[in-house]
Parts: C-alpha cells; structure tokens; sequence
C-alpha cells in the first residue's frame, strides 16, 4: 500500500519552492495523510536558507493549526532564539491528484537527537543538558497571552490566514494551543478526559457536583480514590497560563558537540523542535504530561532528571496542584485499566517501570520517582528495549489467542 503514501510531488514543490526547486529530498516520516522531509535546494539570492524541513498534512485528516503552531513557534524563538527553528513559510497546496495539503516549512537545525545520545553522555553532561532545558523551559514560563509581544505575533498571524488565531485575540479569560483548541479551565479537564477516553470501557468519571461549577474525577479504581476541584481553582487557569511546549521528549531535543574549557568537546543543547503541542497552558500542565511519557522510551532516567529540575519552576498554587492531581488520576486510571487486558503500551510502561523500581511519592510535583537506595539507574540500550517491546507483543499475542480459544470453545457448549 506504499503507493498511497504521501509524497512531495512535482505539483507540491512547484508551489511551495516556485522556481527554486530541491536539488535533493530525504523523507524522514511517511503515511496515508502525511509527510515530513528534508530538502536541500539550491543557493537563491532571495532566500536565506538552503536546507529546511516540510511538513505536509491531508486537509481531509483533520491536519493541526498550523498557523497557530507557526503563531507559538515565533513567540518562542522571541525568547529563547537559536533553539527554536525558524519558520520560513505555511500554506496550503494541491498535488497532481488535486488534493489538499497544509504545509509548512521550517529551519533544519543540525545535530544529533538526545535520544540517540544520551547514553553516550557523562552525567554532568546529562545534568547541564537538562538545566540548559529547564532554563529555555523557564524563559518560556515568563510569556503570558496577554503580553504585547504575543499579542503581536498573534495580530500578524492573523493577518497572514491564521483564523483559528481570533479567539485568542477576541476572548476574556481563555488559553490553549493547537492540540486542544482554545478553551477555559472547564474546558481543558474535559479536554484531558476526552484524549484519555477508551471506546468499551470507562475507568474514570468526571462530573459537575450539583448546580456548583466543582468538578469531582472519580477513579474506577477504589484504591485510586477521587478528587474535588474547585471552580475558585479552575478559574484561576487562564490567568496563570503561560508559553508551554508541552513535548518536552528525547526525540523533540537536538544537541551538537561543542568545545569546553578544559579542552574536551560536549554535548550541548541546540534546538528544541516539534511545536504541535506548544501553546499557553498553566505550567503544572506541562508538569504532569511530563509522566504520561515516561516510559514512551529506553531513557527513564532522562525523565526523571528532567521532572526534578521542573518541578522547582512551577508555582505551588491550590490551583496548580489540584491540575497536576486532576491529570495524574486520570492517566494512571487509564494505564491500569489497559494494563488489566492486553494493551501493548501499558504493559510496556508498567514493565519499565517494574524494573525501574519505580514508586509514586506522596508529592503530586515529583510523582515516579526512585529511591537512592537502589543505587543508579541503568537505561535500557536500543537492543534491550527492543526486545522487552518484542517480548511483550509475544505475551500479548498469546494472551489474547487463550482467549479467543476460550471464548470459543465456551459458545460451542
């Protein structure tokens, strides 16, 4: 079925490049709707670059705001310029077939993924990294919506086809991004119960308590318990919101070598790319997504660095801490709920964690964590993650045949 991937055919790159068009094209990510490559074109006068990436996106998939990414992307390479790649153009075009494509195209930032790297680092590399990370994550922190400088580069989105712009610029009291459109603090805990939600089975409810605008989540799961928030709390989010990237991965993070002053040459941070998730969210937010990716990857100990140095930039609000709660009980329902059938991805997580030894603290900021009494944690190489993902599916595989067996041969009685 390659043949219906999408590609940047001769009808795309005319438009996108006119009469400067690539000398060379590396797809970095290919499927039905979608395609992200890199492309090295050729010197041209009116240009200031000479490799960049595109992404293109099926109109009919439902593709993200771009504008509204390009929108968050600017403001931050505002603040924290030289990691944030530069946003050279969006817009919309048709390929041969005729049909629709959003597409940007943005600056390539050279270097080597901190997934690929970090278990080449030294652990003063790991941590100078990582505090490199939480100071760029801090300058962001400091950007409101209600900032000029925002405010501006919202206006001239706008101007330059941005629709999706305008609530931001015409609405009291919201905040959001491209990932959960422009809502209130209502709207975002519904927001985060919808992308949690599992088609057959519930394992968490979320309901008004009588005519207050309260909010009580409750686990399905008794030892899970459940929790109250207060309108006076969830009002209290559009104001604290500020500038969130809000994928903060190993994947999402380029480091190059660079000299040092005792001679050697380490890794440093240099780019922090994929703004799909960015937008202006209250900073515990961030905070708590922050253990829905965990165990994505080999790198745990990455994350549980990061979460330490991150937990010290958020404010400890009530308002804050019952976000970051809200989002804890709702993801660690989910995972149990999918980790008791025969979900792949929870039982990944749930195996990492095991052998991580890891152990939820009594501090909603922390969260995972490890004791020091187990000593220093070993990430997992690509190999020997590859074979515990391999393994599951096995586990699985056979799980799920005992049970179609089983069911079949109870129907045949």
């Amino acid at each position: 079925m390659a043949d219906r991937d999408v590609k940047p055919d001769e009808c795309l790159l005319t438009h996108i490049f006119a009469d400067n068009q690539p000398k060379s094209i590396s797809i970095f990510l290919q499927g039905w709707d979608k395609c992200v490559f890199k492309v090295e074109l050729p010197k041209d006068p009116q240009n200031d670059y000479t490799t960049c990436v595109v992404r293109l996106e099926s109109e009919d998939e439902k593709p993200r705001n771009f504008a509204m990414i390009a929108a968050m992307q600017r403001i931050a390479a505002t603040i924290i310029p030289g990691l944030v790649p530069k946003t050279y153009q969006i817009g919309k075009a048709t390929n041969a077939q005729g049909r629709l494509f959003h597409f940007s195209v943005v600056e390539l930032i050279e270097g080597v993924l901190l997934e690929d790297a970090w278990h080449l680092m030294s652990a003063g590399e790991q941590n100078s990294v990582v505090a490199d990370l939480v100071e760029a994550l801090q300058k962001l922190h400091s950007v409101r919506l209600c900032d000029d400088m925002a405010q501006q580069v919202l206006r001239k989105m706008l101007r330059e086809d941005g629709e999706e712009l305008r609530p931001f610029l015409e609405t009291l009291d919201v905040f959001g991004g491209p990932h959960t459109g422009v809502l209130n603090g209502h709207g975002l805990l519904y927001s985060i119960m919808e992308k949690r939600k599992l088609k057959k089975s519930s394992f968490c409810t979320m309901d008004p308590i009588n005519d207050s605008q309260d909010v009580r989540i409750q686990s399905s799961f008794e030892d899970m318990g459940s929790m109250t928030i207060n309108n006076s709390d969830i009002s209290k989010w559009a104001g604290e919101s500020v500038l969130c990237h809000n994928d903060l991965t190993p994947r999402n993070l380029i480091l190059q070598r660079r000299p040092s002053a005792d001679g050697k040459s380490n890794y440093k941070l240099a780019g922090i790319i994929d703004w799909e998730m960015a937008g202006f969210y209250p900073p515990s937010y961030e905070l708590g997504l922050q253990d829905t990716y965990f165990c994505a990857d080999r790198h745990v100990s990455f994350y549980l660095l990061l979460k330490e140095h991150m937990k010290n930039i958020v404010p400890r609000s009530s308002s804050q801490i019952a976000l970051v709660q809200a989002n804890a009980l709702i993801y660690e329902s989910q995972q149990r709920k999918l980790s008791n059938g025969t979900n792949i991805s929870s039982h990944i997580r749930k195996r990492v964690m095991e052998n991580s030894k890891l152990t939820w603290d009594n501090d909603p900021y922390v969260g995972w964590t490890r004791s020091s009494q187990d000593g220093l944690l070993p990430d997992y190489s690509s190999a020997a993650f590859h074979k515990l993902e391999d393994d599951l599916v096995e586990e699985m595989i056979a799980r799920r045949k005992l049970k179609a067996d089983f069911n079949s041969t109870a129907q045949s009685q």
